[in-house]
């Protein structure tokens, strides 16, 4: 008994002494904890307010150099593990791509108010469209010189020298040629998109000229004509430069009438037998010649072929007249193609370069200046001074216009 009692006392003592361990087991919802164990604790990561808190590195120095570098080790360290990887550096000033932030671009635009008003808003805001679609960092000054007195005009550029512009687009008209050849500073590049070149005779450099050629729409259409040439035209500033641009270009004409501002009644003008189974060129505004492409019709007089230049390349075209006033009215139309993505932020500024080509020729010039050259961006050229369009032929459908191939 006394031997039974001696051992149950050592087997006592032998647990009594072993180290004590607990371990809870990991519930739903209840994360294993364990106890007893030596590990140490990190001081949690202070956050002082809700956003996100970012590593702070010591910046490095890069040096441009030709030879081989070193390797450094840029894997960053996780707990205390040694990084695994290394990635060796070779960089040189070439391979990185510096921000030297936007170039501020300064452009002029030159308008007498008094003559082309109705151009000047649609034209600034192609300009604006266009700067907005490069996203440029630009200044964009607005002369009004009310009219292209030769005092006007010399206080408008004095304007342009004083802010150290270089850029100017100017809606003049060929009357203000002789003066801007005299003021012009030779450093200032300047578009002007109301006029050619060959309504000049200067030989600034410093002129480029942007309107686009109704000789060369003629030439285009007058290649589809099949004789027994027939024109009417309109007695205003844009009817007798289509009547000289027709007469320098088209021969056989066997009948010619003018029409007054005022005519509305065009009875006795289109109630002509001659007119059947002619080539018809109508250099008249859209409403004129709407009037009379249903006039013709009305008296059963149908000429073979009708003929008109840019004037009438407007989508009001398809208002003013039916379907069959218009089965074999062709129109000449020298807008190109535009980038989609440009063309909507124009048009979001309110600038029309699909049918008005005076905003159209703005287009041009303001890609030209802003690039210092000819740009894959805009299909029309600048070439010795003079943009060069290509005319192109179209018929009116019920949605639009369809080029004629």
């Amino acid at each position: 008994m006394k031997q039974i009692i001696t051992l149950l006392l050592l087997v006592f003592v032998f647990f009594g002494c072993t180290p004590k361990q607990t371990v809870e087991l990991k519930l739903p919802g209840k994360k294993e904890r364990i106890t007893d164990l030596n590990i140490k604790k990190e001081k949690p990561l202070e956050v002082t307010d809700s956003s996100t808190v970012i590593e702070k590195l010591t910046p490095i120095d890069i040096k441009e150099t030709t030879g081989p570098q070193d390797v450094i080790d840029v894997t960053p360290a996780i707990d205390g593990e040694i990084p695994q990887s290394t990635i060796e550096s070779n960089i040189t000033l070439e391979d990185l791509k510096i921000d030297e932030g936007k170039i501020k671009v300064k452009i002029a635009f030159i308008y007498p108010s008094s003559l082309v008003e109705k151009y000047a808003k649609s034209s600034l805001d192609t300009i604006s469209g266009y700067l907005s679609y490069q996203k440029a960092d630009y200044d964009l000054t607005v002369i009004d010189c009310t009219n292209e007195s030769y005092e006007n005009i010399n206080s408008a550029f004095s304007k342009v020298t004083q802010d150290g512009i270089t850029n100017v687009i100017a809606l003049f008209t060929p009357s203000a040629v002789n003066s801007l050849d005299k003021l012009v500073p030779s450093d200032v590049k300047v578009y002007l998109p109301l006029i050619e070149k060959k309504d000049s005779l200067s030989d600034n450099e410093s002129l480029i000229f942007g309107s686009i050629s109704y000789e060369q729409q003629m030439q285009k259409l007058n290649s589809y004509s099949i004789g027994n040439n027939a024109m009417f035209y309109q007695d205003s500033y844009i009817g007798n430069k289509l009547r000289r641009a027709y007469d320098s270009t088209v021969n056989d004409t066997r009948v010619t009438k003018q029409i007054s501002k005022n005519e509305n009644n065009f009875k006795n003008i289109v109630n002509d037998y001659r007119l059947n189974n002619s080539s018809l060129f109508l250099n008249t505004d859209i409403v004129k010649t709407s009037l009379i492409l249903s006039q013709l019709r009305a008296y059963d007089v149908y000429p073979k072929l009708i003929f008109s230049t840019q004037i009438n390349y407007d989508p009001m075209l398809m208002l003013l007249t039916q379907d069959k006033d218009r089965e074999k009215f062709v129109i000449a139309n020298s807008i190109d193609e535009i980038n989609k993505e440009l063309k909507d932020e124009i048009i979001t500024f309110g600038g029309n370069i699909i049918y008005e080509w005076v905003d159209y020729s703005t287009l041009v010039g303001v890609n030209y200046l802003y690039y210092g050259g000819n740009s894959s961006l805009i299909q029309t050229k600048i070439v010795g001074n003079q943009a060069v369009y290509n005319p192109k032929l179209y018929k009116s459908t019920d949605v639009g216009f369809l080029e004629i191939k």
